[in-house]
């Protein structure tokens, strides 16, 4: 799942805002960084919250 850190305040509270809207599931960590799925990243690139080259990062699981 990528994670996408928003510095902005008032982009931050309306990324999150949309995500309410939205439904689904999404988590919040320290520093304003959002826990989503492929499908809000692209929600949120749409609606300019994001840039599209935000260098998202995706999380994986750790190699066994």
């Amino acid at each position: 799942m990528p994670t996408v850190q928003i510095t902005d305040d008032k982009k931050y509270a309306k990324a999150t805002g949309l995500l309410l809207r939205r439904g689904g599931f999404f988590r919040t960590k320290p520093y304003r960084q959002l826990v989503i799925d492929p499908g809000q990243l692209l929600a949120l690139q749409q609606a300019g919250l994001v840039p599209e080259t935000n260098g998202a990062k995706k999380r994986g699981k750790k190699p066994t």
